[in-house]
């Protein structure tokens, strides 16, 4: 079996200096890097990762952390979009991935604690951002570089990556003002998570400058719920104009309740919704929605970590993904009686 000693006599160069060009070291030339990975591909070399490991305690894999692993997380465009983004980016870069799989916040902090012990990951990407989070204080409690999908909460210098939310919802409820609005309701996803914060921010500013009432409302991805609440609406006569929901997932429960309670989106109430996707693009019937480009944020995050965990030179610790909204028949243009 080829060595890693092999390899350093057939490049002449000291051992050291191929476990540096394994490693990714940055202080290794070009020109030596370029000459070992020849040698490394003409001896067909395998290196051990696992014992590399244990002496160096790199890993050249980020860990992942999902505020959840149910069903819902798992399936929703938006996770799915930012992973790719992330997978994306890591393996341009040689760096593997490794994701929490639990659904409770206690077995998540678990496994997440498990990786800094056992020396599993280098760095990670924190999918959520969430006031007073356990897990965020475990990262910087062990010194762990991180990357935040979101908002940075914490008093010290961390990188985030993040669409400006306030902003974006501003764009939307005013978009659905100058279509002819006046009766909102924003139904948002309970979990004191920033991005919602966000969203109910930008939406509330938009209605306080036009003197209107921001009616805002929480719920669990639970179909039964929201069904007796706008059951509730229907029968007090106290259905809005407009519904904006504060993501993909929750927009889709709402449609399948409207349906089902023969509630006709856009003749008898408009819809629209954070996250552009398949889901919203081939709703019934499309929705209009805020762009707001997961992929990107997952790609950034990705080189974000890498960076960190190479110790290359920071710029920018605020990363703004930019976002659109895009319009389609959710929404229209009311008309109003002559």
């Amino acid at each position: 079996m080829v060595t890693i000693k092999d390899v350093a006599k057939a490049a002449n160069v000291s051992p050291s200096t191929v476990s540096r060009v394994i490693s990714g070291n940055n202080r290794i030339s070009d020109t030596t890097r370029v000459k070992v990975l020849s040698v490394m591909k003409e001896l067909d070399y395998q290196p051990n990762h696992a014992a590399r490991t244990l002496v160096t305690k790199q890993s050249n894999t980020v860990g992942i952390i999902q505020k959840s692993e149910n069903k819902e997380t798992r399936q929703n465009p938006f996770i799915i979009d930012v992973l790719a983004g992330i997978y994306k980016s890591c393996k341009a870069q040689g760096y593997a991935t490794i994701s929490t799989t639990s659904e409770q916040y206690e077995n998540i902090e678990l496994e997440v604690s498990h990786m800094i012990s056992y020396h599993a990951v280098d760095g990670f990407i924190l999918l959520y951002s969430k006031e007073n989070d356990m897990i965020e204080q475990l990262l910087a409690q062990h010194n762990m570089p991180y990357v935040v999908v979101g908002n940075p909460l914490l008093d010290q210098q961390v990188i985030h990556i993040d669409n400006n939310n306030v902003e974006a919802a501003e764009q939307l409820t005013r978009y659905l003002v100058s279509i002819g609005h006046t009766n909102f309701l924003f139904l948002a996803e309970c979990g004191n998570y920033e991005v919602v914060k966000d969203r109910i921010k930008g939406f509330s500013n938009i209605l306080k400058q036009q003197k209107q009432t921001a009616l805002i409302e929480y719920f669990d991805m639970n179909y039964q719920s929201i069904k007796s609440y706008f059951h509730h609406l229907i029968i007090h006569n106290a259905l809005p104009s407009v519904i904006i929901t504060s993501d993909t997932m929750l927009n889709h429960i709402l449609l399948s309740v409207l349906y089902e309670l023969q509630l006709h989106v856009p003749t008898d109430i408009q819809t629209a919704t954070f996250n552009d996707s398949y889901l919203t693009e081939f709703a019934a019937p499309p929705q209009t929605a805020v762009d707001i480009h997961p992929d990107l944020l997952g790609e950034v995050a990705g080189d974000s970590i890498i960076q960190l965990m190479r110790r290359e030179h920071i710029i920018n610790f605020n990363k703004v993904i930019p976002t659109e909204i895009i319009k389609r028949v959710s929404t229209q243009l009311i008309k109003r009686e002559q």
